[in-house]
């Protein structure tokens, strides 16, 4: 009996130490970090720095950022936020948010010179944890998922629990939510896999969500929007759930909410059909339109990878890699493809063969539209505004103005050019010499991002039309930039057009309005004047904040949106003909082929032909 009592007690004992081997393996402490928003030199840098030094006196194992590290993306930001980061005594892992990806001056480079690549992913106790970006990249417009970011998490979770019982945590900037035009691609995804629950930033509150069954943990900023509280959130996985604590500087945690460690059940919504199918549908994100010649298209995409197609096959001809992202819009002048890069190199390349015939340097990123006249290419970089000699590379003029990366496409009017920065100043110069004949800003040029940088301005004979992120129709006088009119009566933003016939300007309102008012130099400017000859017709977008470009060709009018919709409106009975459903992230614009058809491309890497 003293035997068996003997035997009963030492496996008593080795069950309870297992068991608190369990527990004790299963713990872990972390830090979520999130919407950071540091400038140099502002309160939350100084908050980021204490914040740091009080983890470094904690026992959190590691530290997880998800985004809006800085207000604007600028370099001194982002040089400023890894100072602070790289102070940390423990592993940190960080990921972007929509101030990075959005406004960034260098596009990208610096951060990833800073942090390597946008994504994540590593192990700890029964966990893999993984983060990727959510954009929107270099224009407004929704959270968006790049798709090789989804094809890498699909794979890199695939690989990392088949060799063991993992289960996933996943970490974004957005919510998988409405807020990610592409949500449901992501979840997708994760529902193949035993995911516990998404990590989020960008609503700056501590908030426990449901992403169509998956557990959603929100972190609260490190900052509240009331400016009142100053804290950040930690986080406390045990066998059976995952705690979320407020830490208040050199005060002691306050349990939120916790959300259970078992494997969620994903059930997502069934998707909207598609009008039809894209022509082409690349494995990486598209930013720009593409271009044409006779015979083939050629695009290129955000890993860098310029394409030319035939358009009777759809063969690829040939492909070549340049190395990060490209925004720029390709451009055919006579044999020659030309594309700008966000390293600022404007690279030409045989269009039959895809060979590069020449590379000239221009300093700063080139992410915008170029325009072409008499074999003369004129586009801007965020540090100067060139004329390029198409057929053989040699820069012809070159004013150092733009203090900022451009987007839009250049307006040539007779003897001016004329074109916006993210410096808040729209620049008119000779176009034979590039001296500047003036320059215009709202008078607010320390908000960088009420700037005119991603328009497409639109001129009568002697007035230029245009408008802002501020939401304003601006008029100017062509000839001295002098301010005519200026109102905030239709809540226009970025997306403008003009009439195939020069007769109408074209602009769409935040709230999915097309509004139309007369190109004529006669009308009297005021703003009562101009609202008695204005039309607005309902697009049924609702909210809207797509900056593409308004096409008119054939007596139709384009208008994309930020879902992946493109209306099409008849231009002289100014009502919708159709609305066309083609994806479900923003419309990057509109071209014309040879044949005078209609394209337009998504940033999920469909390129359509319309019509």
């Amino acid at each position: 009996m003293k035997y068996l009592y003997s035997k009963i007690l030492l496996l008593f004992i080795i069950i309870s130490g297992f068991s608190q081997e369990i527990k004790k393996s299963a713990d872990i402490k972390f830090v979520q970090l999130t919407d950071l928003h540091v400038s140099v030199g502002n309160e939350n840098d100084f908050l980021l720095q204490n914040i740091v030094k009080e983890i470094n006196n904690s026992t959190n194992e590691f530290v997880v950022v998800t985004g809006d590290l800085t207000n604007r993306g600028a370099d001194d930001e982002l040089n400023q936020v890894h100072s602070i980061l790289s102070s940390l005594k423990i592993p940190y892992y960080v990921i972007s948010g929509n101030h990075e990806t959005n406004w960034s001056e260098s596009a990208g480079l610096t951060y990833k010179k800073l942090w390597g690549d946008d994504r994540f992913v590593f192990s700890k106790g029964e966990y893999l944890f993984i983060g990727f970006p959510c954009g929107p990249y270099m224009k407004m417009g929704d959270g968006f998922v790049k798709y090789e970011d989804i094809l890498w998490l699909d794979k890199t979770v695939k690989d990392s629990i088949k060799s063991g019982n993992k289960k996933v945590l996943n970490f974004a900037h957005y919510p998988l939510d409405n807020s990610v035009s592409n949500y449901k691609d992501v979840l997708s995804v994760l529902a193949k896999y035993p995911t516990v629950a998404s990590f989020c930033g960008h609503g700056h509150t501590l908030k426990k969500y449901d992403f169509s069954g998956l557990s959603g943990i929100m972190g609260a900023s490190i900052t509240s929007r009331d400016g009142k509280t100053k804290s950040y959130n930690e986080v406390i996985i045990s066998n059976d759930s995952i705690s979320i604590y407020q830490k208040e500087l050199a005060k002691a945690g306050v349990f939120k909410f916790s959300v259970p460690t078992k494997p969620s059940k994903i059930e997502i919504e069934k998707e909207s059909e598609k009008d039809f199918p894209p022509f082409v549908k690349d494995i990486a994100s598209v930013y720009s339109v593409p271009c044409f010649d006779k015979k083939n298209i050629y695009f290129a995409n955000s890993i860098g990878e310029v394409q030319s197609m035939s358009l009777k096959s759809k063969t690829l001809n040939w492909k070549t890699e340049t190395g990060n992202s490209i925004y720029f819009a390709p451009i055919i002048v006579k044999n020659n493809l030309v594309v700008g890069t966000i390293e600022g190199n404007i690279l030409a390349f045989d269009k039959q063969s895809g060979k590069q015939k020449w590379n000239v340097p221009v300093g700063g990123v080139l992410v915008g539209s170029p325009i072409v006249k008499n074999d003369k290419i004129y586009t801007a970089s965020s540090t100067a505004f060139i004329c390029i000699d198409a057929v053989n590379g040699k820069i012809i003029w070159q004013n150092k103005l733009p203090l900022s990366y451009s987007q839009g496409i250049p307006l040539i009017q007779g003897d001016k050019i004329i074109f916006g920065a993210w410096d808040t100043n729209l620049y008119c110069l000779n176009i034979n010499t590039g001296e500047l004949i003036w320059k215009w800003n709202n008078g607010n040029d320390k908000q960088v991002l009420y700037s005119a940088g991603n328009v497409n301005v639109v001129s009568s004979k002697n007035r230029l039309y245009f408008v802002t992120p501020e939401r304003f129709l601006t008029i100017l006088d062509i000839e001295t930039g002098k301010t005519l009119l200026r109102t905030s009566k239709w809540k226009v933003r970025e997306s403008m057009g003009k009439s195939q016939d020069g007769k109408w300007f074209y602009a769409k309102t935040m709230n999915g309005e097309l509004l139309r008012l007369p190109l004529n130099d006669k009308v009297e400017l005021t703003e009562e004047n101009l609202v008695s000859q204005s039309k607005v017709l309902d697009l049924k977008l609702g909210y809207e904040h797509n900056p593409a470009p308004i096409l008119e060709n054939n007596n139709k009018i384009y208008i994309g949106s930020r879902k992946g919709e493109v209306v099409i409106v008849d231009a002289e009975k100014f009502e919708i003909v159709k609305e066309i459903h083609l994806g479900s992230s923003s419309v990057n614009g509109f071209s014309i082929d040879d044949k005078g058809k209609v394209w337009t491309s998504l940033i999920e890497g469909g390129i359509y032909l319309l019509e």
